[in-house]
């Protein structure tokens, strides 16, 4: 983050609060990032070497990468969320298949958030579904709210991609417990401890930036309901 000097040539002092929520953010995802790199490399040559016994360990192998990958997303979310805070999302659209997308986002959700007993279903077209978007971070924004369901649920997740006449509708349900909406704005203050108030606050600002709309509430029996609603242009 670069401060204009001021006439004096000096540059003016950076807040506290401007800094925690961009410079900090960003350097606490650098610190984050290259650790976890060596992990997952280190976790590779590991089962090489092991050869055929690695086959013994691969629930283990399994558990240690969902680990690592969690903490890359997290890192992921804390460069993201300092982007955003400091200039916003990128404007950089090109023609992209959203049916593609969503399917590969889901599936990196998956990844991360895979739990034994939870079923991840995906309907999507299978014919291209041509819009213009950011796709990286589309992407990224779908795999948060797929990965809040998967966390969320008791036996399944639905990833759906709809058609209307003017737009197109992904929409995200589990069969969680009914739970309390998430925060839709950064950093504010939550008494659910387990939420950091990045993900949604992301996704939200994205589908913003598409001339979208992100619709969340409580299933009528069980976990969220969200709606994800992207112009058909």
């Amino acid at each position: 983050m670069s401060i204009a000097p001021t006439e004096s040539g000096e540059s003016p002092r950076v807040s506290q609060s401007t800094y925690l929520k961009t410079s900090f953010l960003e350097a606490l995802a650098h610190e984050l990032r290259g650790p976890s790199g060596v992990t997952l490399g280190a976790l590779d040559e590991l089962e090489l070497a092991l050869g055929e016994a690695a086959h013994a360990h691969a629930s283990l192998f399994a558990m240690a990468r969902r680990g690592v990958r969690r903490v890359l997303r997290t890192t992921d979310r804390l460069s993201r969320s300092a982007q955003l805070e400091l200039s916003g999302v990128p404007s950089s659209f090109e023609e992209a298949d959203l049916s593609l997308l969503v399917e590969r986002a889901a599936r990196e959700a998956e990844l991360v958030e895979a739990r034994r007993g939870v079923k991840l279903e995906i309907t999507r077209p299978q014919e291209p579904v041509l819009l213009r978007v950011d796709a990286n971070w589309l992407g990224a924004a779908l795999a948060e709210v797929v990965a809040a369901a998967l966390r969320a649920a008791k036996r399944s997740v639905l990833v759906e991609l709809q058609q209307t006449s003017d737009s197109y509708r992904v929409i995200v349900c589990d069969d969680g417990p009914i739970a309390s909406l998430p925060r839709l704005r950064r950093f504010e203050p939550s008494d659910d401890r387990r939420d950091a108030g990045l993900a949604f606050p992301l996704v939200k600002e994205v589908i913003d930036a598409h001339g979208g709309e992100l619709s969340v509430k409580s299933g009528k029996t069980a976990g969220l309901l969200t709606v994800i609603s992207l112009p058909a242009r």
